[in-house]
């Protein structure tokens, strides 16, 4: 009897001593998974980032023009929106933040991007944007929006890629005053193809 009782003993000393958790040769596993994992995914999380970034510069553009044209009716004169960079680059795709897109008051002379960031009701800065290649058409430019029909002077657009080959126009139509942004020569980014 005396045995028996101390193998009982042995047996729930034990017991208590024992210690979950992880080894060392488990924890490198893991780790080893985990990185390899989280090299797969990074190349497709960060086309996640640019893509996003795209939308919402397009976004940003959509809302800056529907301000432009709710300022004009709102203050009954003309506004202007200028697409400013220090090189005269503006009818060429450029990837490098060096932009401004400004609306202000039509008096306003804007020769660079620190006139316009000066001049500015409302404006986007290109910097928040590095990497998504933007550039205006002819007539985009410098426009005004007229404070009866909140409608733009000209037609044309703002056209923005990531991937050349997936092109996206921001555009206001003349006649109605609509913005809507659209990809160019079809579905990109979420947006239906201009027609």
């Amino acid at each position: 009897m005396a045995r028996g009782t101390s193998g009982r003993l042995h047996f729930t000393y034990s017991n208590n001593l024992k210690v979950s958790g992880f080894t060392l040769l488990e924890l490198l596993i893991a780790i080893a998974v985990m990185t390899i994992l989280a090299t797969a995914a990074a190349p497709s999380f960060s086309s996640l980032i640019e893509s996003n970034k795209l939308k919402r510069l397009a976004t940003e553009i959509e809302w800056l023009l529907v301000q432009a044209k709710s300022e004009a009716v709102m203050r009954n004169e003309n506004l202007k929106v200028h697409f400013v960079r220090d090189d005269s680059g503006e009818l060429t795709y450029q990837a490098d933040g060096e932009w401004i897109l400004a609306v202000t008051l039509k008096a306003a002379v804007i020769t660079d991007r620190v006139s316009a960031k000066n001049a500015a009701i409302a404006l986007i800065d290109g910097q928040d944007f590095k990497g998504v290649s933007i550039k205006a058409s002819n007539n985009y430019v410098s426009y005004t929006i007229d404070p009866i029909r909140a409608t733009p002077s000209n037609s044309g657009s703002y056209g923005l890629y990531i991937d050349s080959n997936q092109n996206v126009k921001v555009m206001i139509n003349q006649l109605t005053g609509r913005v809507r942004t659209c990809g160019k020569t079809g579905k990109y980014y979420g947006y239906k193809p201009c027609s």
